[in-house]
């Protein structure tokens, strides 16, 4: 995907140059080739920040704070605080897509690690914590029913109504968010919203 990706963007953009990286975030970071220009930018869209706990997000602005110089630059993508109404029919969407990734979980623990999850005796729930401003996911046992996994090896007892808690998707405020950035040597140079300030997207400065 990352060969085909680069592909195409040279065929549009001769003047590129391409140094594609499959890894995780953090490693990643690490493994950036020397900047070929005066600024470097950083780009992390998607809100992708969301699924981090408050803890793990302050590691990872540590790790962009390392990863660029004074004067490079970093954009970021935000989900907003919105009515909770809103957020969590978009989390338990009626056509079932979010439900459908969240079970996928399972199947993959299956292929994983030889496991015996059936995806029919668990449902997706959606829920919005205020108190911690994000969604939480979480996959419902409906029966009591025992799963191993094989390969760890690892045997799980569930009651009828037992969660897992499969992902978090925190939703923020620009000013808190600028707070965090800025403890990180991140200065916020300017924000951008839609009109209805769902998203947001902040453009920020290393510290000089």
């Amino acid at each position: 995907m990352l060969n085909g990706t680069a592909d195409k963007l040279l065929e549009e953009y001769s003047a590129l140059s391409i140094y594609a990286i499959a890894s995780t975030y953090e490693p990643a970071l690490q493994a950036l080739p020397p900047k070929q220009l005066p600024a470097r930018l950083i780009a992390f869209l998607g809100s992708t920040i969301g699924n981090l706990s408050p803890s793990e997000c302050d590691d990872f602005l540590s790790r962009i704070e390392s990863a660029i110089l004074p004067g490079d630059y970093f954009l970021l993508g935000l989900d907003l605080q919105k009515e909770t109404s809103i957020l969590e029919a978009a989390y338990n969407d009626t056509e079932g897509v979010t439900a459908a990734f969240n079970l996928n979980m399972l199947q993959h623990l299956n292929q994983k690690f030889d496991g015996n999850f059936n995806l029919d005796n668990f449902a997706h729930a959606a829920q919005y914590s205020s108190q911690d401003n994000r969604i939480e996911m979480y996959l419902k046992s409906l029966t009591k029913q025992t799963v191993q996994l094989k390969k760890l090896p690892l045997t799980v007892e569930f009651e009828k109504g037992d969660r897992i808690r499969s992902e978090i998707s925190r939703k923020f405020s620009i000013s808190d968010i600028t707070q965090r950035l800025a403890a990180h040597q991140l200065n916020v140079l300017e924000s951008f919203t839609d009109k209805k300030q769902w998203f947001g997207l902040l453009l920020c400065q290393r510290a000089l």
